[in-house]
């Protein structure tokens, strides 16, 4: 039975280790794919900047984005959306396999009290170690993925509400020219 217990808390450490790192590969894929994204357009948007004005004196498509571009960059960012919300699930597993590890070794020591110590440490370092995991992911998440995600995302938002006002407003104007 120790054999066993011993087993299953180095089995659910190395679980936490490898799905730790594979959630910052994760992580930092959706932060590699964004910044992409966001090269691109910023790119495009370089190249599209006119200096060229209007008889009337007004800027000729100071930012030319047109909606096909957009439509494209947002199914980028979609897919890559997707991915991160795969591993922000990840997350809140760590607390579980750690508590998991702890009862499984408790669980299995119950019989013989005078090992119960030594089943305890070894069981107790895979809560340590997923409450660990969890925090610094949490943390890492919150500071910078989300944060990035967000703020693509928000682009993505100011940049439709502001095609669908000029789109009205050109189609406004175009009603009361007509008239």
């Amino acid at each position: 039975m120790e054999g066993l217990a011993i087993f299953i808390g180095q089995s659910i450490n190395g679980i936490i280790i490898a799905l730790t790192i594979i959630t910052l590969a994760g992580f930092g894929y959706v932060i590699y794919g964004i910044n992409k994204i966001q090269l691109k357009i910023d790119e495009k948007h370089k190249r599209n900047r006119s200096t060229e004005f209007t008889p009337g004196g007004i800027l000729k498509n100071p930012d030319a984005y047109t909606w096909e571009e957009i439509l494209g960059y947002k199914e980028d960012f979609n897919k890559i959306q997707l991915v991160y919300g795969i591993f922000e699930q990840f997350v809140p597993v760590f607390p579980l396999l750690g508590i998991l590890g702890t009862v499984a070794g408790l669980i299995q020591q119950m019989g013989d009290i005078g090992k119960m110590s030594e089943a305890i440490s070894l069981s107790m370092s895979t809560t340590f170690w997923g409450l660990i995991a969890a925090i610094l992911l949490r943390v890492l998440d919150a500071v910078f993925v989300s944060k990035t995600v967000n703020g693509m995302d928000l682009f993505f938002d100011t940049f439709e509400q502001n095609y669908n006002m000029a789109r009205d407003k050109f189609f406004q104007g175009g009603e009361t020219d007509s008239k």
